[in-house]
């Protein structure tokens, strides 16, 4: 048969590709143009057709469908780290559009098709949630509880598929390893008396493959894991996962304690029909080791040092060391703005980790019940208040309800780019309103109560755009003058009192700030996405300063110089004028 395989390079994607081939069927792979999937797909040379393209772009995904018999979508970005270098829960929206987006753009590309193909969707059984105080195995008969942005992608998904008018069927996957070297930090996520059910990810490939050809599974979800000899305890897993490797167990201070979204499953239907389970855990072993090849005597002689990084990618062990070296922490409250993704979810983090009650202001609700369930289920205390700060007459409700601060960072706020001709009032009058007023108002009043109780920190996030405007920003570039104007002012009235004000000045960061820019009535993606760094970075310097306070901290570091690029070189960009700014104008 004629197939098209999405995410045709990644852990399922290749498992797939290499049985689909090896059953003779005629492959088309669909992918994301990258540096990594150009080298896996060389491997297969003239044996596989590719068509790289984006789930995105629809004109990408028609041409990828026209003509195949069947469509295999496996593309997806997950909750941990995914080729394209995106967490579905760091960056929710951008997640969506390509999950769910992306699904929508295939099934109108096959609907389009004059013989419509048939589909089949890998799901996850991440959709039912936590069931670990429910009674073993998961059925596709119940319902699902997703807690996580990734499952909820997943659920709608297999909402669409079944409204469709096409010959469909759903598999969810239960946990399959990747077999690679590098360690996936998610292991961490995991409590060790956690149940989890394993499945070689060539037994998800063969499952995949043998659907193609089955004339039973269409118009069925089916559960696909490795059956029972294949349903652990986790930290029986991992003991094994890493004695196979010569080292010693992990600590339990390692592991996250709250209940994961994984079970043992009934297989016994998709067993019948796919004919798929032939690898346990016993084999998944054996294949590390032999990818370990030379490199295992040398884990085995230093398993100290070895041991010791590992442990310390484990965010959980972090958070164990960081409540340890932090216990003053204790008992203060801190209220983040903008908490429901990028710099203020990544602070909201930090300090809850750090033993900090978290007040968590945003206009999400669904994000920040999402963002303080992760922290509560990490031993952490959250507090949601659903507020749209650019309305003015909120900002006393929230600190109401929020009661005595200890710390605040004022994080809110958006940017538009484009000429600022172009930009409209509406847009520019809610930028205002977030970006300052909303920062105002909220330092000014709990400013008087810290003043009054004789101690807390006030932490303003700016932008380097703040001393360097340039094209494109004009009215973005303002407000963060403000920020660092005001907040300079009120660290000169304030020193030497037990009361600290601060100013965070980052450069481009990886967050959802580009989406939003880029949504907002006529305006553009900002230019500089591709050197940004990551929220956690940017909280990272939060926690330094509230160690040790100072008028102002950048991110990165060096940045400290950029103050100075305007009164030397300001001239230059002058005369660059409006070619620094990529559109064209606007013709009325």
């Amino acid at each position: 048969m004629n197939v098209l395989l999405t995410g045709a390079f990644g852990n399922v994607g290749t498992s797939t590709l290499d049985e689909l081939l090896r059953q003779g069927h005629a492959v088309r792979c669909f992918d994301l143009r990258t540096p990594a999937n150009e080298r896996t797909a060389r491997r297969y040379g003239d044996r596989i057709e590719v068509v790289w393209g984006d789930l995105r772009v629809p004109a990408d995904v028609a041409a990828a469908v026209a003509g195949v018999d069947v469509v295999l979508h496996v593309a997806f970005i997950i909750p941990k780290m995914s080729a394209t270098g995106i967490e579905s829960e760091l960056r929710p929206d951008f997640a969506e559009a390509v999950n769910v987006g992306g699904t929508r753009n295939v099934i109108a590309a096959m609907e389009a098709q004059p013989v419509p193909p048939k589909l089949v969707f890998t799901s996850s059984l991440h959709v039912y949630g936590r069931t670990q105080h429910l009674a073993p195995p998961r059925t596709v008969a119940e319902t699902p509880h997703p807690i996580e942005h990734y499952a909820r992608h997943k659920i709608k998904c297999e909402e669409m598929i079944r409204a469709s008018g096409l010959d469909w069927a759903i598999l969810r996957l239960a946990a399959t390893f990747p077999l690679a070297l590098k360690l996936d930090p998610g292991m961490f996520d995991v409590p060790l008396d956690n149940r989890m059910e394993y499945v070689h990810t060539r037994d998800v490939g063969l499952a995949l493959a043998n659907a193609v050809g089955s004339d039973e599974i269409w118009g069925k979800t089916l559960l696909i894991g490795g059956g029972q000899r294949c349903q652990h305890i986790f930290g029986d897993m991992v003991a094994r996962i890493v004695g196979a490797m010569g080292l010693d167990m992990f600590p339990g201070e390692a592991f996250a304690t709250v209940p994961f979204a994984t079970d043992w499953l009934d297989t016994e239907e998709s067993q019948r029909l796919l004919r798929y389970q032939t690898r346990t855990l016993d084999d998944y072993l054996r294949d590390m080791t032999r990818l370990l090849g030379p490199r295992l005597p040398f884990v085995r002689v230093f398993k100290s040092v070895v041991r010791r990084s590992l442990i310390a990618q484990s965010p959980h062990w972090r958070r164990h060391l960081a409540r340890q070296r932090t216990s003053g922490w204790a008992g203060k409250t801190a209220l983040v703005t903008g908490a429901s993704s990028g710099i203020g979810a990544a602070v909201a983090r930090k300090l809850a980790h750090r033993g900090v009650k978290v007040v968590l202001v945003a206009r999400r609700a669904d994000r920040l019940e999402l963002l303080a369930d992760e922290i509560r289920r990490d031993g952490g205390e959250a507090q949601v208040i659903v507020a749209d700060l650019a309305d003015d007459g909120v900002c006393a409700g929230v600190l109401a309800q929020a009661g005595a601060i200890d710390i605040l960072v004022n994080n809110a706020g958006f940017g538009w780019y484009g000429y600022g001709a172009d930009m409209p009032w509406s847009v520019a009058r809610e930028m205002i309103q977030t970006n300052m007023m909303a920062l105002a108002h909220l330092t000014l009043w709990v400013l008087r109560n810290m003043q009054a109780r004789g101690s807390g920190h006030i932490i303003n996030i700016s932008s380097i755009s703040g001393s360097l405007p340039e094209q494109g920003t004009a009215m973005y570039s303002a407000t963060k003058s403000f920020v660092d104007n005001f907040t300079t002012a009120l660290y000169r009235e304030l020193h030497g009192s037990a009361v600290r004000v601060s100013l965070v000045r980052p450069g481009p960061v990886q967050t959802e700030f580009y989406d939003r820019a880029a949504s907002q009535p006529d305006g553009r993606r900002i230019p500089g996405e591709r050197f940004a760094i990551t929220p956690e970075q940017v909280a990272a310097r939060v926690i330094a300063v509230l160690r040790r306070p100072r008028r102002v901290v950048y991110a990165p570091s060096w940045l400290r110089v950029v103050p100075w690029v305007e009164p030397i070189f300001g001239w230059i960009i002058d005369l660059l004028g409006p070619a620094l700014l990529r559109r064209s104008p606007v013709t009325h």
